[in-house]
C-alpha cells in the first residue's frame, strides 16, 4: 500500500509505526500523555528519531518545552492579548522552543496565536497591537529559519473574522494559516457565520488542516459531546442530519483539493481505539 503523503495523524493516540502501517504518509509531533514532564520531553524526542530514521515527513505542535516561569495551560497564547506582560510570555516561549529545537527538521511548526482574551477597548490599538505581533513572530521564524502555521482559533473576540486571518498573514513568508475543523466550527456558532462558506474560503488560502469533529450545535463548554469527548476522529459515515458537526466527506472534499498536509487529531474517548481505527481507515480509503 502506498502511504499518503499529505495525510497524517498527530501521534498521542497512534504511534508511528501504527500510522505508517495505517497508511499515513505523515505525522505531527507534541507533548504526550506521561505523568511527568521529563517522560514527556523524552518520548517526543524518540518520536523525532524514529520519524527522521524513516524519513518521514513531521510537524511540530509548539510549545515542547515549558518551564515554571510559564505559569499557563502551555497551549494557551497571548500574542495578541491586552496585557504586554502576557504578550511577552507567549514570546519568551516562543523562542526558547525555537532554540531548543534547533536540531529537528520539521515540515513546519504549529502555533496556538490569538487564545482566548477580553475584547479590547481600543479597536486601533488591537490592530496595531496585532501587526507588531506577525511582524515580530515571523522575525523570530526567520531567525531560526522555519515556518510557523498560526492555528485558527475564531473564538477570540478581536480576531476572529477568517478574512482578516487571510488578510493580516498571508504576507509574511515565514507564516501561515493552519485550518482546524473543529475550531473553525465552533467559531462559527459563536461569531455566527457559515461554517462551509468560511472553510472554503480558508482552505484555499491556508498551508496545512487539522481534522477532528464533534455532535451539537454548541460551542466547547457548552458542547456536552466536546466535554465528554474532546477531539472526535473522522470518520466518512459521521453525516450533519445525524447530529454531527459536518458531513465529514464534504469536508475532507473540500481541504484535500489544497494538496496541503492534512493531520487528523483525535481523542480516543468516543468509543475507543476501535472507532477511531474504523474512521482513519475510511478516511484513507477515501484518499486512495
Amino acid at each position: 500500500m502506498k502511504n499518503i503523503i499529505n495525510l497524517g495523524i498527530n501521534t498521542v493516540n497512534i504511534n508511528i509505526q501504527k500510522a505508517v502501517e495505517l497508511g499515513f504518509g505523515r505525522v505531527e509531533l507534541c507533548l504526550g500523555k506521561e505523568k511527568f514532564y521529563a517522560d514527556k520531553l523524552y518520548k517526543f524526542y524518540e518520536k523525532v528519531n524514529r520519524a527522521e530514521k524513516l524519513d518521514l515527513p513531521y510537524s511540530i505542535h509548539l510549545p515542547v518545552y515549558v518551564e515554571e516561569w510559564y505559569p499557563y495551560d502551555y497551549f494557551s497564547a497571548f500574542f495578541i492579548d491586552e496585557d504586554i506582560n502576557k504578550r511577552e510570555l507567549s514570546f519568551r516561549l516562543l523562542e526558547y522552543n525555537l532554540e531548543n529545537l534547533r536540531d529537528c527538521r520539521p515540515s513546519y511548526f504549529v502555533l496556538h496565536f490569538p487564545g482566548i482574551s477580553e475584547e479590547w477597548e481600543n479597536p486601533k490599538e488591537f490592530s496595531k497591537i496585532l501587526c507588531e505581533s506577525l511582524n515580530r513572530i515571523n522575525e523570530i521564524a526567520k531567525k531560526y529559519d522555519a515556518k510557523i502555521n498560526l492555528e485558527y482559533f475564531g473564538s477570540n473576540k478581536n480576531f476572529w473574522d477568517y478574512n482578516k486571518w487571510i488578510e493580516k498573514i498571508s504576507k509574511y513568508k515565514n507564516l501561515g494559516i493552519l485550518t482546524d475543523t473543529g475550531h473553525l466550527y465552533f467559531a462559527s456558532i459563536i461569531c455566527k457565520f457559515d461554517f462551509i462558506e468560511a472553510l472554503k474560503t480558508l482552505s484555499s488560502n491556508s498551508d496545512a488542516f487539522h481534522i477532528w469533529t464533534t455532535k451539537g450545535d454548541k460551542a466547547y463548554r457548552e458542547c456536552k459531546f466536546y466535554k465528554q469527548y474532546h477531539h472526535i476522529g473522522p470518520h466518512i459515515e459521521q453525516m450533519k442530519a445525524d447530529g454531527w458537526a459536518f458531513d465529514t466527506k464534504e469536508v475532507i472534499e473540500i481541504i484535500a483539493k489544497q494538496n496541503k498536509p492534512i493531520i487528523i487529531e483525535p481523542s480516543i474517548k468516543y468509543k475507543g481505539s476501535k472507532y477511531l481505527i474504523e474512521g482513519i481507515k475510511s478516511v484513507i480509503k477515501y484518499f486512495q
